[in-house]
C-alpha cells in the first residue's frame, strides 16, 4: 500500500483472507482492523460494533485481540516498527502525532466498552444471531 492515494479506503466492505495455518492471518487481519478502527468515529461509540471480524478458534479471536490492542498501543506512543507505520499508518495520510492521538483515544474508546470489540469465532456469532 506504499506510495497510494490518501483516500483508499472504501467503506463498509467485506475481506475475506485465506491462506494455509501459520500464514499470517492474524496479523494481516488484525493490521486491517486497526485501520478500520482509526477511520471511525471516536466519539460514536456504536461505530465500534460496525465491525465485526470472525475466526475460527478462540485462541486465533483471543490473539487478534491482542495484536489489535498491540498496535493501537504502539501507534499511541509512536512505538511502531518502520514497516507496521508503513503498512497501517502512512496508507490513512496522516501525520505521526494526529495518528497517535487518533489510536490512543480509540485505545480508551475499546477499553471503556470493550463489549462493542467484535472479534470472535464463528460459532460464537452464530449463536448471536440465533
Amino acid at each position: 500500500m506504499a506510495g497510494s492515494s490518501t483516500n483508499i479506503f472504501h467503506f463498509p466492505e467485506i475481506r475475506i483472507v485465506e491462506a494455509s495455518a501459520g500464514s499470517g492471518k492474524t496479523f494481516a487481519l488484525a493490521k486491517r482492523y486497526v485501520q478500520l478502527l482509526l477511520t471511525l468515529s471516536v466519539s460514536d461509540v456504536k461505530a465500534m460494533r460496525q465491525i465485526l471480524a470472525i475466526t475460527f478458534t478462540n485462541k486465533a479471536a483471543f490473539a487478534m485481540k491482542a495484536r489489535v490492542l498491540e498496535f493501537l498501543k504502539k501507534a499511541a506512543f509512536g512505538a511502531l516498527s518502520q514497516a507496521e507505520y508503513r503498512d497501517i499508518i502512512e496508507p490513512l495520510g496522516w501525520p505521526p502525532k494526529d495518528a497517535a492521538a487518533r489510536a490512543g483515544a480509540v485505545m480508551e474508546e475499546i477499553l471503556a466498552n470493550y463489549h462493542y470489540f467484535q472479534i470472535q469465532t464463528i460459532d460464537k456469532f452464530i449463536n448471536a444471531v440465533l
